[in-house]
């Protein structure tokens, strides 16, 4: 903990009661998703959910704490992913409308369903973390009619009602006045498209996926399956959407501190919730070597004026 972020270890749905009320600029999180992934053992874990139901009813007792404690007219963005149902546990093989069901559950507590971007994936990736049959090419080769196309990852934007007192002047433009802002009209254009794009050879900019934190460092004997955590891209695009420098950022399933880590290194402020004791202790560790790179950089530029 120091002046610029603070972990929490425990459950985000008790935990979010000591945040104090319209503190938070913006909530960056990506949630357990259903059937993907096992962390812990305890009943407080939103992915020990026996199916999608369970799990959106569990994550809803959080969606009011949500809303209370984030400015007006402020955004909450919510990384998530289909969830692929398998014949042996579901009865069936397709796909389980996860995203629809987390829209529903945020705007039945009153947010606004604002926006959406769509992260491209590679496929072959996801046919091995997922052993989705669908996407396997001995499916292709022996009956297609078991195919199908390769799920892409969302960044869903919510929007609590009420006007933004703090405008978020993100946007470099002489024509308006804003040499202090952050993101260029080239970056704009990338990002504004419906698709963020995967990093590719000959496209400027792109979303890499293989720049996250290393985790291996919090696993345990207890990991029972495999971990994907969020790309560092994905937070820096949303944190410098939509939030402005000193801006409280939660993040109420925290992890390693993925989210902490690019908010301090983006002159945010966090806060973190995390269940997993050894997820909390490395994402303490990250967020401390975060602060100090932050603070060299602030000396280096001093230096250099």
């Amino acid at each position: 903990m120091s002046d610029t972020w603070k972990m929490h270890n425990g459950d985000s749905i008790e935990l979010i009661d000591e945040i104090e009320d319209e503190s938070i600029g913006l909530s960056v999180f990506s949630p357990p998703f259903p059937g993907m992934y096992a962390y812990t053992d305890s009943p407080r874990d939103v992915g020990n959910s026996k199916d999608l139901d369970e799990l959106v009813e569990h994550f809803s007792f959080l969606i009011p704490g949500l809303y209370r404690v984030t400015k007006p007219g402020r955004s909450c963005a919510i990384h998530l992913t289909q969830q692929v149902a398998f014949k042996g546990t579901d009865g069936f093989s397709g796909l389980r409308d996860f995203r629809g069901r987390v829209i529903s559950a945020m705007q039945d507590e009153g947010w606004i369903y604002y926006g959406e971007v769509t992260i491209e994936k590679d496929p072959q990736l996801k046919a091995i973390r997922t052993k989705d049959h669908g996407l396997m090419f001995k499916s292709l080769a022996t009956d297609a009619s078991k195919m199908h196309m390769g799920l892409a990852d969302y960044m869903l934007q919510f929007r609590k009602p009420g006007d933004n007192l703090e405008p978020i002047r993100a946007g470099i433009s002489e024509k308006y006045e804003n040499p202090g802002g952050w993101i260029t009209n080239e970056e704009w254009i990338e990002w504004a498209s419906p698709v963020w794009y995967k990093a590719d050879k000959g496209r400027k900019g792109g979303i890499r996926e293989s720049n996250v934190l290393n985790v291996a460092a919090a696993r345990t004997e207890q990991d029972e399956r495999h971990l994907c955590p969020l790309q560092l891209d994905v937070i820096e695009r949303a944190i410098k959407l939509w939030s402005n420098p000193d801006d409280l950022v939660l993040d109420p399933f925290a992890g390693v501190g993925s989210v902490g880590y690019e908010a301090l290194k983006h002159r945010r402020r966090f806060v973190g919730i995390e269940l997993k004791e050894s997820y909390y202790d490395q994402a303490v560790k990250n967020l401390e070597r975060a602060e100090a790179e932050a603070n060299t950089g602030t000396l280096l530029a001093a230096l250099d004026k």
